[in-house]
Order: structure tokens, then C-alpha cells, then sequence
């Protein structure tokens, strides 16, 4: 062996160890440690709901305790499940329309909304009191679980892909909660 490899391939060994180490210390995974506790997580509409449980603060001399009061939402919407959910009432969305179009629950019940006979190739977004949507596909199917008393509307919508063109409506009506 010549002098100059005894020489390289030390170096060349020595600045791959070195970078090996430099890059593992750089892209370390770390640990993001969160100082209040969650009290809960919702996913909804490709969005992340975090509700923070605040922590008691002392005020001046005496010892106070904060409680959050939580905020009940009009209705909550899960995608069904066929072992565990037991649904008051149905409603399918066919052929055009929704079966029964109007329908009267007590407060707390729950309703299955389903699409049932759909043809289309398009998707049917389900809208329900034009402040919450989700795809249903073209199979699927969701729990509500309504929790304030109200009168309460939805759509299961055909949308388009053309922001000129107005979404199709494939079936409509009312859900009054009592």
C-alpha cells in the first residue's frame, strides 16, 4: 500500500463517523411535553380541537380553584359502528330524497344517517345545521347524537368540483330534538 492511501482511508473513515454522529444529533425525534392536561381531543373537518384543563392559580394570599365549565355542543357526529352503536332512529338517504324527511327524537337520543340504493359515483357530503359537513362517500354512514333541544337541518349534498357551480342537493329535511 502506498503512503497516501495509509492516510485517506483513515480520513475517509473518520469523516464518515463524524458525520454519522453530527446527523444523528441533529435529527434527534424530540418530545414535545405539554404543561396543562388535556381534557380532551376531537378531529373534526381536517381539524384538531384540543380542550385545556386550566390549572388553579392562587390569588393574592387565599388559594382559588379554576374549573372549566365545558361547552356542550348541539349534537355530536361519529362515523357508525355496527358492533356498538344502537341507534334510536334511521334516516337513509335514497333515491333522491331522504326516508323519512322529518323526524321528532328526545334530547340525547341518537339518530343514524346512512346512504342507502346510491348510484352515483360522486360522494354525498352530509351537512347537518349548516355548521357541520362531512363525505360520506358513497356508502357511508354516521351516529348524531343530538344534545340540546332545537330543530335542526340537514342535506346530504352532491358537490361539485367547479367552485361556480352550486352543490346538488340529494336529499334534505329536519330533525326536532324535544
Amino acid at each position: 500500500m502506498e503512503s497516501k492511501y495509509k492516510t485517506l482511508i483513515p480520513l475517509i473513515i473518520i469523516f464518515f463517523v463524524l458525520g454519522a454522529v453530527v446527523g444523528y444529533v441533529a435529527h434527534k425525534p424530540k418530545t414535545i411535553e405539554i404543561e396543562k392536561p388535556v381534557e380532551k381531543i376531537v378531529y373534526q373537518n381536517n381539524t384538531v380541537y384540543v380542550t385545556v384543563t386550566p390549572t388553579p392559580t392562587p390569588i393574592a394570599t387565599a388559594t382559588a380553584t379554576t374549573t372549566a365549565t365545558p361547552a356542550i355542543s348541539d349534537f355530536t357526529v361519529k362515523n357508525y359502528d355496527t358492533s356498538t352503536d344502537i341507534p334510536t332512529a334511521t334516516i337513509e338517504l335514497t333515491s333522491n330524497g331522504a326516508n323519512p324527511s322529518s323526524l321528532s327524537i328526545r334530547l340525547g337520543d341518537t339518530v343514524l344517517i346512512k346512504i342507502t340504493g346510491y348510484s352515483s359515483q360522486s360522494p354525498l357530503t352530509l351537512i347537518l345545521n349548516a355548521t357541520y359537513s362531512q363525505n360520506l362517500g358513497t356508502s357511508g354512514a354516521v351516529v348524531v347524537t343530538f344534545n340540546k333541544k332545537g330543530t335542526y337541518r340537514f342535506e346530504g349534498n352532491i358537490p361539485s368540483n367547479d367552485p361556480n357551480i352550486k352543490a346538488k342537493i340529494y336529499a334534505e329535511g329536519t330533525i326536532t330534538v324535544y
